[in-house]
């Protein structure tokens, strides 16, 4: 693949990032190709596994008010038996493997901190291999946009995606 490839590839997946609702004649228009040539090239990088379609949800929507990130040091032979336990539990959004002081750092979404605690105790302390924990809540949430658009925090996107009426532009000095 060449660099000019490449480089439109890019810039097919920072507008689908910005907006994966957007047509495929507006990403078109905005990278100078067809909009048979856009679809080509989303169907092969959907089928290269570069890109996949998903939602997201609000987890305060589903009840889940507390974000915490949970830092797990493991029996070095029991790592991936602690990550096959841990993907199985839906209060978790990521599990990954890291390097550091612990092995795993882990998203969840909690209904309360007495949620996130007995989930603590209860379920990773009772993982075999798990033994060491620390968590940290998340106080707020900041999305990273593609280059060049500005930052909003989470909790000021209104429910269409958009800037929520009174909201700030993070960075803008607005």
């Amino acid at each position: 693949m060449s660099d000019r490839s490449r480089e439109v590839d890019r810039r097919i997946v920072a507008e689908l990032h910005r907006d994966s609702r957007q047509t495929n004649v507006a990403i078109a228009r905005k990278v100078g190709l067809t909009e048979g040539a856009v679809r080509r090239r989303i169907e092969n990088l959907v089928a290269a596994g570069a890109v996949r379609f998903t939602i997201e949800t609000s987890p305060d929507l589903l009840g889940r008010h507390t974000t915490a990130l949970l830092r797990v040091r493991c029996a070095p032979h029991l790592v991936d038996e602690v990550i096959a336990a841990l993907a199985s539990q839906p209060a978790l959004e990521r599990v990954y493997h890291v390097t550091g002081q612990f092995d795993l750092t882990v998203v969840g979404h909690f209904e309360s901190t007495t949620h996130l605690r007995e989930f603590t105790i209860e379920t990773i302390g009772a993982i075999a291999g798990a033994v060491e924990i620390q968590s940290e809540i998340v106080l707020q949430a900041l999305t990273v946009p593609p280059e060049g658009a500005k930052a909003v925090p989470d909790d000021e996107v209104d429910g269409d995606g958009g800037v929520a009426d009174g909201a700030s532009l993070a960075g803008s000095g607005a």
